[in-house]
């Protein structure tokens, strides 16, 4: 079933990244967008904005959502571009606005047409700035309900944000983080306000796996932190990589995945496991829950290159839905991975 609009909305409240109340030193490399409090600030303020055009979208986003287009079964990745165009859009009309505004004053950014996207038609960015207006941001110098205009031809934009102007500031920089700074392995930082690429010093991983997965019950998340502590202490290293709103918290033995933590908005929040050692501890795994035997004797990898014919999600590796089922295996799965990390 193909996820809508009102969907990514809720998905995206999710995965945003929690408040931080620490006093974070900033990378020099923005020192020039603020003082480092205002940044913290901003970032805060920004955030919130987030959570409010999210639940916007949440409540009148089938409107928007006029794209037909499904992912793939098991694509873990979105393309808000290719299923989500509004979004899209309205992503990044707000990245422009934030990268090319000026400061007028510290309660406002002034911008001019580059700010929106030459490819669509007036009426569409046009639709865009409305829905922004909904979430509270007022736009001076722009007739939003004329729909012949020229875009090119405005000179001036005024861009407020009455209910907190400070939110501007972490637009601004949240913006220059994703368009100049963004990396291959940690993308879409600016909608899940990901301030932690702002940070001087490297997040420690823990946090971050402890952010990832706090949505999940606190007996399943117990689990999982016992499972990350287990396997660092046993030479894994923990691996974050952030693509298309996909999570991946991956746990590698030299430059080879053995099993990780996934969040995506197609298929939720799942274990995935790459063991190729099974062979090795059959008299083991005969012992383990039918459904982790199952799961194991379909092994992993591309179902046509399995024999299978067709695509199984094989290519992922072999999912545990991590919702309150899995702590009836919890056992199991631990010892599964000791069993695969003694055989690397």
């Amino acid at each position: 079933m193909r996820k809508t609009l009102p969907d990514v909305a809720s998905y995206l409240k999710e995965i945003i990244v929690p408040v931080s109340q620490e006093a974070y030193a900033i990378n020099p490399v923005y020192a020039n967008v603020a003082l480092e409090e205002n940044i913290r600030y901003g970032v805060v303020a920004f955030r919130a904005f987030l959570v409010r055009l999210y639940d916007v979208l949440y409540a009148i986003g089938d409107v928007y959502d006029n794209s037909k287009k499904v992912a793939h079964e098991y694509e873990n990745r979105i393309t808000l571009s290719v299923y989500y165009p509004f979004l899209h859009n309205v992503s990044t009309l707000l990245m422009n606005i934030g990268y090319h505004g000026k400061s007028g004053d510290e309660e406002s950014l002034i911008c001019g047409y580059n700010i929106f996207n030459s490819k669509l038609p007036v009426s569409k960015n046009l639709e865009c700035l409305q829905f922004l207006m909904s979430c509270g941001i007022c736009f001076e110098g722009i007739d939003i309900n004329e729909k012949k205009q020229i875009l090119s031809d405005i000179k001036t934009i005024k861009i407020t944000y009455p209910d907190n102007p400070t939110m501007l500031t972490g637009l601004k920089i949240m913006a220059i983080a994703e368009l100049d700074h963004g990396t291959l392995i940690n993308q879409d930082v600016f909608l899940r306000c990901d301030y932690r690429v702002l940070k001087k010093d490297e997040t420690d991983v823990l946090s971050i796996v402890q952010e990832t997965i706090k949505t999940l019950s606190f007996e399943v998340q117990d689990f999982i932190l016992l499972l990350h502590q287990r396997y660092l202490g046993k030479g894994l290293t923990c691996i974050v990589e952030v693509k298309g709103f996909h999570i991946y918290i991956k746990y590698c033995y030299k430059r080879k995945d053995i099993w990780g933590i996934n969040a995506s908005l197609r298929n939720g929040y799942h274990i995935n496991v790459k063991a190729t050692k099974t062979h090795e501890y059959m008299d083991t795994i005969n012992k383990f829950s039918p459904i982790l035997q199952e799961l194991i004797a379909k092994g992993y990898g591309c179902g046509r290159k399995r024999e299978i014919g067709h695509c199984d999600g094989g290519c992922r590796g072999m999912p545990i839905s991590l919702d309150d089922s899995v702590l009836e295996i919890r056992d199991d799965i631990q010892t599964w991975f000791d069993k695969e990390v003694s055989c690397l």
